[in-house]
């Protein structure tokens, strides 16, 4: 199955468990392989506390608190990213967390 880029964004991610992470920002591409590598995820405000990430309600709505899952993490895709772990265990899973999203174009 094939899915544009601009189909991804706002799928809801949901972990091992069921609980929302969040939503799809965008999908990072490796511009040398040209293979999709990892997902950027603006996280909610639920799962804020348990990734330790601040969430406000300002900030959110600007420049929401994003962190990246590789595509290795991920289960299934179709109307919802399922991943295979839990959230507890995303903390330690994904080495790189990011307060401010890169720009998109």
């Amino acid at each position: 199955m094939h899915v544009r880029f601009d189909e991804l964004r706002g799928r809801k991610v949901i972990d091992a468990n069921g609980r929302v992470i969040g939503r799809v920002r965008a999908a990072m591409v490796d511009m040398e392989t040209w293979v999709v590598d990892s997902l950027r995820i603006a996280v909610s405000r639920q799962a804020a506390p348990d990734l330790d990430m601040r969430w406000s309600f300002w900030e959110a709505l600007w420049r929401p608190p994003t962190i990246d899952i590789p595509t290795g993490q991920i289960h299934a895709a179709g109307d919802a990213i399922l991943l295979r772990i839990a959230i507890g265990e995303l903390r330690e899973a994904v080495p790189h967390m990011t307060a401010q999203p890169a720009p998109i174009h």
